[in-house]
Order: C-alpha cells, then sequence, then structure tokens
C-alpha cells in the first residue's frame, strides 16, 4: 500500500477537523455535553458515503486514522509536557501514543465502511456497534491497552445521564451516544422529512431514557455510610519528588499533615498518594519508623504508596509501583503489599521489552506488574486500592467489587500532568467506576484533584490542584450488586462479535436504497 494513499484530501479535511475539534470538547473539564452527541457525525456521514458510492474502505480509513491523530492529539498534548520530566525525547513518545490510537480508530472506520456497504444499515446501527468494538479493543491491548477517553466518560460531569452505567458500564453510555450520532447522521445522509422526524425521535428517546432511568436511580438508592477516611495531599513537585536532597524534607511535610489529621480524631484510616515514599522503602528502614509511629500515635492505620523491590536473584529486583498498609498498632505484616497491574506504558513499563534493560533509570521503564490483587480487610469493611490510571480500567474496580469490597480508594500521583486537562479527565473516570458498581471512592492525589466520590458518580469536597492540604470524607457505599458487576462489559462484547459478523466476507454486498444522498 502506498504511503501517499494515506495523506488526507480537501474533502477529508472537513469531517476530519469537525469531528476533531467536537471530540476534544467532548470531555471533562468541559462542562457541555452536546459536543458528545455530534462529535462522531462528520465522520459517519463522511464513511457512509464512500461506502454508498461504492469507493474502497482505505478512503475511510485515511479519514479515520487522522481524526484519530488530530482528535486524540488535541486531548492528549499533556503527555508531552509529562514525559518531558523524564526525558528530552518527550514529543516522540506523545507521536508513539498517537500512533497506537488512530490505527485503532482507522481499523474502526474501515469496519464501518464495510458493513456499511455489505448490509446497508443505517448508521444509527452500525456506528454504535463499531465504535464501542473499537473502545473494547482499546482496552485490552496489552501492553498498549489505553481506554483513557471512551465516550461516555462525557456523562461523568452529569450524574443524571450517567447512572445507567451500573446496568452496561462505561461503554453502554458509549454505545447510548454513538446511536445518537449514528441517528444525526442519517438525518443528514437522507434528507427526508420521514428520516429526519425518525431521528429527532430516536435522539429524544434515547436521553429521555437516560434521564428518567438516572432520575429513579438518584431517588431511589440507599446509600450507607463505610466510615470516614483522611486524605493527605502534601503536594510536593514531580522535579524535587526524587532528588535525595529533598526526601527527608517530604517525609517531614507527610508526617506533619498526618499528625494533623490524627489530631482532629476524626478519621479511621489515613491514606497517603502514590508512590508518597521518597525512595525504595527497603532501603528506607527510618520511613518504616515513621510511619510506625504515626499509625500507633493515633491508633489509625495508614494506607500509603511506595516503590517496591523484591530479590529475583543474585542483585537483581523486580520493582514495582506499591501500596502498604500499616495497621494500628504499627504492624506492615498482617495485609498484603499491593503491586499495580495496569502501568503507564513508556514511563513506567516501556512496552514489549525486558523492563530489566531501564533497570538503571531506576524510576522510569523497570516496573514489574503486579500479580494477584487482594482485599484489604479493616474494622469497617474491605478495601480495594487502584493506584493512578488503574481507575480507567473498568475490569479492576469491578474485580474488586465482585469479591466484597466495601469501598475503593484511588492514590495517585498527577504532578507531572501540571494544569493541563489531563487531572480533570484522570479523576473523571472515577464517576463511572462509582456508578458501574454502585461503591463509594476516596481519590488522594499527591498535588490534587482529591475527592470524594459517592455511588452515584457524585464528587464531593474536590481539592484545588497544587496546594498542600489534608482533609476527611464520610465515605459512602450501598448494598447494590449491579448488572455491569453481576455480568461485566456485555454491551462490549457483544459489540466486537455483532462487528465481526458484519464485516466477514460472507455478508452480501447489497444495492444502496434509491433514496440516499451521496
Amino acid at each position: 500500500m502506498k504511503l501517499r494513499s494515506w495523506k488526507p484530501t480537501r474533502v477529508d479535511a472537513v469531517p476530519i477537523l469537525a469531528s476533531s475539534v467536537l471530540f476534544a470538547l467532548a470531555f471533562p473539564p468541559f462542562p457541555l455535553f452536546v459536543p458528545a452527541l455530534l462529535c462522531l457525525v462528520p465522520l459517519a456521514v463522511a464513511v457512509a458515503r464512500g461506502a454508498d458510492a461504492g469507493e474502497r474502505a482505505i478512503g475511510s480509513a485515511r479519514i479515520g486514522f487522522w481524526f484519530g491523530l488530530v482528535g486524540y492529539g488535541l486531548n492528549l498534548y499533556w503527555i508531552a509536557s509529562a514525559l518531558a520530566i523524564y526525558t528530552k525525547a518527550a514529543i516522540i513518545g506523545y507521536v508513539a501514543a498517537l500512533l497506537v490510537l488512530a490505527p485503532v480508530v482507522a481499523a474502526a472506520m474501515a469496519a464501518l465502511h464495510v458493513a456499511r456497504r455489505r448490509t446497508r444499515l443505517p448508521m444509527a446501527v452500525l456506528l454504535p456497534v463499531v465504535w464501542v468494538a473499537s473502545e473494547l479493543a482499546l482496552n485490552y491491548l496489552a501492553d498498549l491497552a489505553f481506554p483513557w477517553l471512551p465516550l461516555g466518560l462525557a456523562t461523568a460531569r452529569t450524574p443524571m445521564l450517567a447512572q445507567a452505567a451500573d446496568l452496561s458500564g462505561v461503554h453502554g453510555l458509549s454505545f447510548l451516544i454513538a446511536l445518537v450520532n449514528g441517528l444525526v447522521a442519517d438525518a443528514q445522509l437522507v434528507r427526508s422529512r420521514r428520516r429526519v422526524a425518525l431521528s429527532v425521535a430516536g435522539v429524544a428517546a434515547v436521553m429521555a431514557f437516560l434521564a428518567a432511568y438516572g432520575s429513579w436511580r438518584l431517588r431511589t438508592t440507599v446509600t450507607r455510610v463505610v466510615a470516614p477516611i483522611a486524605v493527605v495531599q502534601p503536594n510536593i513537585p514531580q522535579d524535587e519528588k526524587w532528588q535525595a536532597e529533598h526526601m527527608n524534607q517530604i517525609m517531614g511535610i507527610l508526617a506533619q499533615s498526618t499528625r494533623e489529621t490524627i489530631a482532629r480524631h476524626d478519621a479511621q484510616l489515613i491514606l497517603w498518594p502514590e508512590a508518597s515514599v521518597p525512595d525504595y522503602l527497603i532501603q528506607r528502614p527510618d520511613y518504616r519508623d515513621t510511619l510506625q509511629i504515626l499509625a500507633t500515635m493515633g491508633r489509625i492505620p495508614i494506607l500509603f504508596g511506595m516503590l517496591d523491590a523484591v530479590r529475583v536473584g543474585d542483585g537483581q529486583y523486580d520493582m514495582y509501583n506499591a501500596a502498604m498498609l500499616i495497621d494500628a498498632h504499627g504492624m506492615t505484616e498482617s495485609s498484603p503489599i499491593y503491586r499495580k497491574s495496569y502501568l503507564v506504558p513508556i514511563v513506567e513499563r516501556v512496552p514489549f521489552v525486558n523492563p530489566a534493560w531501564f533497570r538503571g533509570l531506576k524510576y522510569f521503564g523497570a516496573f514489574a506488574r503486579g500479580q494477584n490483587p487482594a482485599l484489604y480487610e479493616l474494622p469497617f469493611g474491605k478495601l480495594g486500592v487502584l493506584i493512578c490510571y488503574e481507575s480507567i480500567f473498568p475490569q479492576r474496580s469491578r474485580f474488586y467489587r465482585r469479591q466484597g469490597a466495601d469501598l475503593l480508594v484511588n492514590i495517585t500521583n498527577d504532578a507531572w500532568f501540571g494544569r493541563s486537562l489531563a487531572p480533570y479527565q484522570h479523576e473523571a473516570h472515577l464517576a463511572l467506576r462509582a456508578i458501574e458498581n454502585r461503591v463509594g471512592i476516596v481519590r488522594d492525589a499527591n498535588t490534587g484533584i482529591s475527592s470524594n466520590i459517592d455511588p452515584l458518580g457524585r464528587v464531593h469536597g474536590e481539592t484545588k490542584l497544587f496546594v498542600r492540604d489534608s482533609r476527611t470524607y464520610e465515605a459512602l457505599t450501598t448494598d447494590v450488586r449491579t448488572l455491569y458487576v453481576r455480568l461485566g462489559d456485555w454491551v462490549g462484547v457483544l459489540s466486537l462479535i455483532t462487528t465481526v459478523f458484519l464485516i466477514l466476507p460472507w455478508q452480501r454486498v447489497r444495492r444502496p436504497p434509491s433514496d440516499v444522498t451521496r
């Protein structure tokens, strides 16, 4: 295939740019929900017209590829500035991320083209199926998995419209939003009064369902208090975090904030953020002593983020981004160490290469994957831990809830995001995790945003970015076992199976309907 066949044409430019701009405005922190309902319309119309005109699928793949580059590029620009902390070649990591995402969108648009050409089904049928199949693929791409912006995330700041996530997970919401996009695309493709009326009625029905179901859930879901949970937000700048001359100062800041929390006598658990303990804990017994003194001082357990090292051979260690619980008696042996499983590509683990190659860098690219996650059992209930961007993988939170978790906590370090869109996008995923599982989530972030998310996805007590803070949240949960918890991502799986069925060659190519506008 010639490289020039991937160069966008002038005709391609309009749908690529229109969809990209709307896609960039569809997610938090932007408060508008409407762009999400329209962001795939220009893309879908262009693909449908190409398929109906008998053009090759490469044209639709090309449009999808450039939408992936521009649309995700506008949303994920922060990757370049974030990686700049670690390497001067940060722009390469940014481009590499886009070159993973763009081909997935290209494949989705090619599949949409083929399905349209073979079946002549409306885009309201085809678009949600194919789009959700692509989202599911991004969720399970092994070392390249990066499900950062599912379309359903657009509902995160509108709890009434997000409650249906307890039925199907975030991908069910993506399906309904893509369905609306498909209905609008059909109205544009076939400009008859009947088709426009059907599309308007369809959009109204989808929105009415989301609003009615959401209103019912908001009124009737019964929550209960789990425990008061305190968060310590130390606000340590990323460029100081791993410098040896700052490490004792960092521990002093954490200890002082913890003593202030203990003095309030209002918490049953204290959280420290991801990798809050500077350096590897195995190398700093004095830091372990500090933690033991703090825990026994207030008779309050502390869950803290740390770097863990496990010896695997003569002078060789596997390194982990981990969390440890020190109980109210100053003991750490009573609970297992939780080691992060879903690692940030490049920053924590360079995809598809031996992490041992990067051990000399100490804090970059060499982390091992944790195995066999377990719940922490505390006097007030069972606790599941999500470290950093494990919050964007729905299957981990669902696993904890199926194991009986009463509460989830997310400890993270978002300092490297700076004042970009990323901290807001990152936190927004937790609203969907809370609704999917009807469980409360407490978030503790090094530089913010720390918050308390209730089982209805409502966010309480958000802290400001880059401010030192500590506060106690009343964590809530429910006794509801949702359909999503029982069945998992059934909408995503069915969409993937249906997409494969639609593009297989046994389908007979049908003539375009006479009323299709090309």
